[in-house]
């Protein structure tokens, strides 16, 4: 077999997986946030019959000689670039107008101590884990019976979360206020925003009220009773200083550090976090919900209040187009892509590093609690979110037809050469009769 049979026989395999890219890209032309793929040819082994040589004084060089045997595949690249604006209507969907990853992974888990408390295992508070998260581009969530904002493979988004404040304080003067302030502290707001990186979810409604379980305040000198919460109001997480020294996220339920029963949970309600006082383990049920274009997502909760579940974290590489494909819809940051950060969409987190913790030049800080420079949370303002819709698939189909109509002529000439080789085979075979 000459030269040229295996160098038609390459061309044609190239053709074919160059066809099998130009199917998958047509195939998913409807696809919600698919990128299309590119495939690129290169050029295959050479045979050099004569080596090049310099030129002398009385005769010139000579160029080498080779012969090539084909192509084979060079490279089949991801377009990470983003697409088009599909509308749905649907509230939770969601588009990414610039680079990043919606970041989903599994909920918390429920660990039962010995002692008969419960504690919940999850979330991310170091950066080198970021990269464990599933990363996608479609944002098509809704809120599961549990409370968790889930996709439609029940992948739970993960953001960071409202939390019970537990510098706040009811009825602060101004001078406390003040001097709040000047110690990096708010002392007005009820809830704050934790930068742990958490699945997210919807707040507990809180339990009827009474005067055991911290809602109803008795009145002084026979008084009226004062009512810190209404049945129904949404109950938040909050943060423990249980864990290095750190305020570590806490989901509600029963800790260590709670002294209420089975299926409690603690409550903002008076001068710092009342944690005695109790919830259901219900999740609110929130009305019109939607995302912002900073990520926040809210909705209105039965008492009229307007509820912040948290806000949508990005996630960024070094390399968009060098991530890994996995099943579906989802990619993982692997080779290729170099490091993954972790941003918010313009919303500054109290601290700004993942899991609470403090700079790393912070003077008498705790073993543990100082931040690393993969720990930075960054405040993305080039990307933002279009809520009620998501990103089509990037996928062109005249270019597709057009990629198909040469794939399909170099494959057809790559055959001819197959039918001439042979041909010239057969005169060679038949020269002795």
């Amino acid at each position: 077999m000459t030269g040229a049979m295996y160098a038609a026989i390459g061309g044609l395999k190239a053709h074919m997986t160059k066809l099998n890219v130009i199917g998958n890209n047509v195939a998913n032309v409807n696809t919600y946030g698919y990128k299309a793929q590119r495939m690129t040819f290169r050029e295959s082994i050479y045979t050099t019959s004569k080596s090049g040589s310099n030129g002398g004084v009385t005769m010139g060089g000579n160029n080498p000689s080779q012969i090539g045997y084909g192509c084979s595949v060079g490279s089949i690249d991801l377009n990470m670039s983003p697409s088009t604006y599909a509308p749905t209507g649907v509230g939770l969907d969601c588009m990414l107008t610039g680079e990043g990853f919606f970041m989903v992974g599994d909920k918390l888990e429920k660990v039962e101590n010995e002692d008969g408390t419960v504690t919940w295992v999850g979330g991310i508070t170091s950066g080198n884990d970021v990269s464990k998260m599933d990363l996608t581009r479609v944002g098509d969530f809704w809120v599961d019976p549990d409370g968790y904002i889930c996709n439609r493979d029940n992948k739970v988004l993960y953001g960071f979360a409202r939390v019970q404040n537990p510098d706040y304080k009811a009825n602060a003067t101004a001078a406390e206020i003040e001097a709040a302030k000047q110690n990096g502290k708010d002392i007005t707001s009820k809830t704050i925003i934790s930068s742990h990186l958490v699945p997210l979810r919807v707040p507990l409604s809180a339990a009827a009220p009474t005067t055991t379980n911290g809602g109803i305040t008795a009145g002084a000198n026979g008084g009226a009773d004062v009512y810190n919460w209404q049945e129904g109001d949404p109950v938040y997480p909050f943060l423990s200083a249980a864990t290095g020294g750190t305020n570590q996220y806490a989901t509600p339920g029963v800790n260590a550090d709670l002294t209420g029963g089975a299926n409690k949970s603690c409550m903002a309600v008076a001068e710092n976090t009342a944690e005695n006082a109790v919830s259901d383990v219900m999740p609110i049920q929130l009305k019109s919900m939607k995302v912002g274009p900073d990520g926040s997502i809210t909705g209105i909760a039965p008492n009229g209040d307007t509820v912040v579940v948290g806000y949508v974290a990005v996630a960024t590489v070094d390399s968009p187009d060098g991530v890994t494909h996995q099943d579906g819809c989802y990619y993982k940051a692997m080779g290729g892509a170099g490091n993954v950060r972790v941003s918010t969409l313009g919303i500054e987190l109290p601290t700004a590093y993942l899991g609470n913790k403090v700079a790393p030049d912070t003077q008498n800080a705790a073993a543990g609690t100082t931040a690393e420079a993969i720990d930075a949370v960054l405040i993305e303002k080039t990307t933002q979110i279009k809520n009620g819709g998501l990103e089509a698939s990037s996928t062109d189909v005249a270019n597709e037809f057009a990629e198909m109509i040469t794939t399909q002529r170099g494959y057809q000439a790559n055959t001819r050469i197959v039918t001439v080789t042979d041909s010239m085979l057969e005169e060679l075979v038949n020269m002795k009769r």
